[in-house]
């Protein structure tokens, strides 16, 4: 026997599920994401390295990657400084960091007075943690020491670049808040014997991954991507490759696996080399084999609407 249910008890479920639905939905008209760098550690590439800024009822909230000239696009972008509530590292190579030092010393021009959250990789064998690195670079004794009070604060008129190492642990996810309903997931990914990690960004209900650099080989990017409004998907590496740079990067063929597993709403091709972008054609034909949304071709100051 089934238990009479009342219209009144059926509007009200109905009525739950259509405002937690709509609580869900991503708010497009607040978010937007801007290519700071598209290129990776090539001089000749004629692109700065690796850096987006994630933007959020017009301000610029979150980083991710910080490589070199990065600093020059985010100025461009007429982004504040004094906005930015995180820094998200994928990992600690030159091209995805070396410009961390820069955007420091120049919030010194800027009316920053609140401490600035920097999160990145624990060490292993090869790398420092981010902590370790933020010291090496900025601490007492560290290449750019004039910059020391904003790692170690002394003073009060000072903030506090404040480090938080990812652990680098298979298959979970760290969660971690950047303030204003800004939420930072991180998990540990494979990039041959380099620490590094791919960050999601969830606000104003869209979600926001950046794979960094990997070839995937811990099989867990589906997963933590999924459903995400965009995946930026490096691709350093053209299908045919192989020896070190199959050990480091992802193909354009594994990069549609994912998309296609993980339902992704949007591609965003980037971090091109010289190999990878005379192939760009190529490459937009592989990945539309298996994947069907749409498939976005990273430049430098472009910006990507939800």
């Amino acid at each position: 026997m089934f238990k009479q249910v009342s219209i009144l008890t059926v509007l009200l479920l109905l009525m739950t599920f259509s405002s937690s639905s709509f609580a869900n939905q991503c708010k497009t008209d607040q978010i937007k994401l801007q290519v700071l760098g598209s290129g990776g550690p090539e001089l000749d590439d004629g692109r700065n390295s690796s850096g987006y800024l994630i933007w959020y009822q017009n301000k610029a909230r979150v980083l991710i990657d910080a490589g070199a000239g990065s600093s020059v696009e985010y100025g461009r972008s007429g982004a504040k400084f004094e906005d930015l509530q995180g820094i998200l590292l994928t990992h600690l190579h030159v091209d995805h960091s070396a410009d961390l030092a820069a955007f420091i010393k120049g919030s010194y021009f800027t009316s920053r007075s609140t401490n600035l959250l920097l999160y990145g990789p624990a060490a292993n064998d090869l790398m420092p943690s981010t902590s370790d690195y933020l010291q090496r670079l900025m601490g007492d004794k560290g290449a750019f020491a004039y910059l020391k009070d904003y790692v170690n604060k002394r003073h009060d008129s000072d903030y506090k670049v404040v480090a938080t190492d990812v652990p680098l642990v298979i298959g979970q996810t760290f969660d971690y808040s950047l303030g204003n309903n800004i939420k930072a997931k991180a998990t540990f990914v494979h990039h041959g014997p380099v620490a590094a990690v791919a960050w999601r960004v969830e606000l104003a209900g869209c979600s926001i991954v950046f794979s960094g650099d990997m070839n995937n080989q811990f099989d867990v990017l589906s997963a933590f991507a999924n459903g995400a409004d965009i995946l930026v998907a490096n691709n350093a590496v053209p299908d045919n490759a192989s020896g070190a740079a199959i050990n480091l990067h992802m193909t354009p063929s594994t990069i549609a696996k994912i998309a296609k597993k993980a339902q992704i709403k949007q591609l965003v091709l980037s971090h091109f080399m010289k190999r990878t972008l005379a192939v760009q054609k190529e490459t937009k034909s592989i990945i539309s084999q298996k994947y069907p949304g749409p498939i976005y071709l990273a430049t430098d100051g472009m910006v990507v609407s939800l």
